[in-house]
């Protein structure tokens, strides 16, 4: 099983050693959307390992996982640079076995290796966002058989409408009617008299016919795209909008692909998109166990939300702060923090 990166083109040469198996980015004057990197990223792989194989063959040959990490990260500014997956994330203190160092990646590779494990051997794609931890503690359900397979999640029609959302009959739960992407909460709602709902995590699985039918959409000929790169394609909308037994806009192809959501039923859903998502992940992962016997540091923080890592801060953070990110900073003890900062790359200072 091997894992392919997609980073911003800063990262594509600096990466620390390891952390993938392949890492390349998107072209930087074209924006190829969810489904066009899905296929930049499939046949850079290809081309790197495997150029004398058909890419069908290559396909094949083993599972992969695919995390998109780049994009230019507007809504979290402080690690634009190397991509959201690669952000430093606090040990838990109710848990061992971690690492000072640990990444949201580290986080995300448990749960997807074990969905591509035991998946049926025809389902060798996983492609996941590299801005969402799923954390999931019980036995994976059994997982069908199908071309597209989605992660599903039970939520509230608030949080559901910033996502993609599967709509399923309630007299048929396993049946996946169609997807509709950031539904109005009133929308959600008056489909939930007939339908129930799960939210879009962003881990898809395909077999190799969904793959190749993907790349079809993006250009691909079956032995190269003609302009050099794919087309811009968007996986969540033009592709997922397509799927399903009643699709929101049906495309003769991809709604004759079968489909299925595999619905966590304790899943929890942790989103880094943003500078805000940053602390309150954090803060959220921090208290999913309140059990004293169970918790692993004596250390007590002014305030819960206040997160300080490989760090150097000179003046003490008080009662009063909250919601604040320090990374890989030096703060002089001129520094007077409030609330609400994300604080990374600050070097020794005088300020």
């Amino acid at each position: 099983m091997k894992t392919l990166l997609s980073v911003p083109p800063a990262l594509s040469t600096l990466a620390p050693a390891g952390i993938a198996d392949f890492l390349t980015h998107d072209p930087p004057d074209r924006k190829l959307g969810s489904g066009g990197g899905t296929a930049h990223l499939l046949h850079q792989a290809w081309r790197a390992e495997a150029d004398a194989l058909r890419f069908a063959d290559w396909l094949a040959a083993e599972p992969r996982i695919l995390l998109h990490a780049g994009g230019q990260s507007r809504r979290l500014p402080a690690y634009a640079p190397g991509g959201k997956a690669l952000l430093p994330v606090p040990v838990f203190r109710w848990s061992t076995g971690q690492r000072l160092d640990q990444t949201l990646l580290d986080l995300q590779k448990p749960l997807l290796s074990e969905l591509l494990e035991r998946a049926p051997a025809s389902m060798r794609t996983l492609v996941a966002s590299g801005d969402v931890l799923v954390w999931n503690d019980e036995p994976l359900p059994p997982i069908p058989e199908v071309d597209v397979l989605c992660v599903g999640l039970w939520d509230d029609a608030e949080t559901a409408s910033h996502h993609g959302v599967f709509f399923t009959p309630r007299a048929q739960p396993d049946r996946v009617e169609f997807m509709r992407q950031k539904p109005s909460p009133g929308e959600i709602l008056s489909l939930a008299a007939d339908h129930l709902f799960l939210l879009d995590v962003g881990i898809w699985l395909f077999s190799d016919r969904a793959v190749d039918l993907l790349m079809r959409k993006c250009g691909w000929n079956g032995e190269r795209f003609p302009g050099g790169t794919p087309d811009a394609f968007d996986l969540y909308t033009t592709f997922g909008e397509a799927l399903g037994r009643r699709p929101t806009a049906p495309d003769p192809e991809i709604s004759a692909l079968t489909f299925a959501v595999l619905p966590l039923q304790q899943g929890e859903f942790y989103h880094f998109g943003t500078s805000r998502d940053l602390v309150t992940s954090a803060l959220a992962l921090q208290n999913r166990v309140h059990d004293p016997r169970r918790i692993r540091s004596a250390l007590m923080k002014p305030h819960p939300s206040l997160f300080v890592q490989n760090a150097d801060t000179g003046r003490p953070l008080c009662a009063e702060s909250r919601d604040i990110w320090i990374e890989n900073s030096e703060l002089s003890p001129h520094w007077t923090l409030s609330e609400r900062h994300v604080l990374t790359g600050i070097p020794a200072n005088t300020w």
